[in-house]
């Protein structure tokens, strides 16, 4: 990579962290409350919290 094309790839990845951050943390301020949603929105709630918590891990890359 170029060192203008590593830079892009750097602001990149910050601007993609701090959206995802937010949804990683809303949705899991929203399993606390799993016992009182139904199962179908904790199930999404969990896809949702594992695929956050899996391009946290791609962006680290």
């Amino acid at each position: 990579m170029t060192e203008d094309a590593d830079e892009q790839h750097r602001k990149l990845r910050h601007n993609l962290s701090n959206p995802l951050s937010a949804i990683l943390a809303e949705t899991q301020l929203l399993l606390l409350r799993a016992d009182s949603l139904d199962d179908e929105t904790v199930k999404a709630l969990r896809e949702i919290e594992r695929l956050a918590r899996r391009m946290r891990e791609m962006l680290k890359g």
